[in-house]
């Protein structure tokens, strides 16, 4: 079949379903899955072999069944880093990329970093490749996920990352002395919201990593009790959860805390310094 043909059929079929932005999802296949480049799709002529065909049939009744676009191709670009994604692991978002762009670039002279609750090691890998210098400990309590996350910092060539298999700040009770910037985007939907959550969401993505608790703060709380002083650190938050978030906060001995806004114009990030850090 012909590319132009293959294109044709695979767009029609998606706005049948009444998928938005199907011509825009149908290039992004070809460009990814058919390795075509932008001018081979608009002339049009390659023939496509048969195993691909069914490749992009595939892919198209998945996208059809609900399934997330980013695991249908499999992969995600996230800060220059390049992530294998799979149901194992939260597709990153947008928010998630401002927080560790924020690290990035406000923690460049610091050396040992943690992501906890790395998932697929987006944040462990971006780390790692904008701050070559750095050492970069990630955690996970899944080990479907570790096996993912060190997946991709091999496959982004990383070697100055280390992984740690446990829960929260526990995995790396050994390490918390030399770690300077502790990082997490962890799991904060509270869990009677979850059953309203897109299906896309709900349907795909892994539970462990978005069910935070009855009130969304099982994990921050666990975290702040195991937070050594003298860490910078940086969180991921829903914005429902200041409140209560402020109120744990409250007990910590030696630390002073802010929140700040994403893109969006909501409060998404709790940062925490020392008290004396000025």
């Amino acid at each position: 079949m012909k590319a132009k043909e293959l294109l044709k059929n695979s767009i029609e079929r998606l706005d049948r379903a009444g998928i938005d932005g199907s011509r825009f999802i149908v290039r992004l296949l070809f460009r990814e899955l058919l390795s075509l480049s932008d001018s081979e799709i608009i002339v049009g002529t390659t023939e496509i072999p048969v195993r691909l065909c069914l490749s992009m049939d595939c892919a198209i009744e998945r996208l059809i069944d609900g399934e997330p676009l980013d695991y249908v191709i499999g992969r995600r670009n996230f800060l220059g880093v390049r992530l294998k994604v799979n149901t194992s692991v939260l597709i990153p978002r947008p928010e998630t990329e401002e927080l560790a762009q924020m690290v990035i670039d406000r923690e460049r002279g610091s050396t040992v970093f943690a992501d906890v609750a790395t998932g697929s090691g987006a944040i462990a890998c971006a780390l790692a490749s904008h701050l070559s210098h750095s050492h970069v400990l990630a955690s996970d309590l899944s080990l479907a996920a570790l096996e993912v996350a060190m997946e991709n910092a091999a496959g982004n060539g990383l070697n100055n990352i280390s992984f740690y298999h446990g829960n929260n700040l526990a995995a790396l009770e050994n390490s918390l002395e030399e770690i300077e910037v502790i990082i997490s985007n962890p799991p904060y939907i509270k869990t009677f919201m979850l059953k309203s959550l897109d299906r896309q969401v709900a349907g795909y993505e892994p539970i462990l990593a978005l069910d935070g608790g009855s009130d969304g703060l099982d994990f921050y709380r666990d975290f702040f009790e195991l937070l050594p002083e003298g860490k910078r650190v940086y969180l991921e938050i829903a914005e429902y959860s200041v409140e209560g978030l402020s109120d744990l906060a409250a007990s910590l001995k030696g630390y002073e805390y802010s929140f700040e806004k994403d893109f969006y114009g909501s409060y998404r990030f709790m940062l925490l310094r020392p008290a004396a850090d000025h």
